[in-house]
């Protein structure tokens, strides 16, 4: 079935590419979106679709029965390690070379090899941590 660039999917896309570095729940996006009169089942559907088509990663939180939604599908997101805050939901990339160091000690000692594009590391950033 043929996926349609709905003006919906298209303004959302725009948001969600412009905010690469946060997790957000379907209703954060929904109410980020309401002056462009995107309803809330509009953006279910459409991030079910984009998540289908490997644009946004899926996640819940340790601790919360919510689901978050992050965009991955721009330069800096593609292969990329992703560290995620408990507190505030904050997304950082890992330098490339610091997520290798991990990468490669990871296989060295264990022979577990990660898989970086579909991985996210869960702990407290440095603003949480103040």
């Amino acid at each position: 079935m043929a996926k349609y660039q709905t003006r919906q999917r298209k303004r959302l896309l725009e948001y969600l590419s412009e905010h690469t570095d946060e997790q957000m729940t379907a209703h954060q996006i929904a109410e980020a979106l309401t002056a462009d009169n995107i309803s809330i089942s509009a953006v279910y559907r459409n991030l079910s679709a984009l998540e289908e088509d490997g644009l946004l990663k899926r996640s819940v939180r340790e601790g919360t029965q919510g689901v978050f939604y992050q965009y991955i599908a721009s330069e800096e997101c593609k292969d990329s390690l992703h560290l995620c805050c408990h507190i505030c939901g904050k997304s950082i990339h890992l330098g490339e070379t610091e997520a290798n160091q991990l990468l490669h000690s990871t296989l060295e000692s264990t022979g577990f090899q990660i898989d970086k594009s579909g991985t996210i590391l869960y702990g407290v950033c440095a603003d949480c941590r103040k």
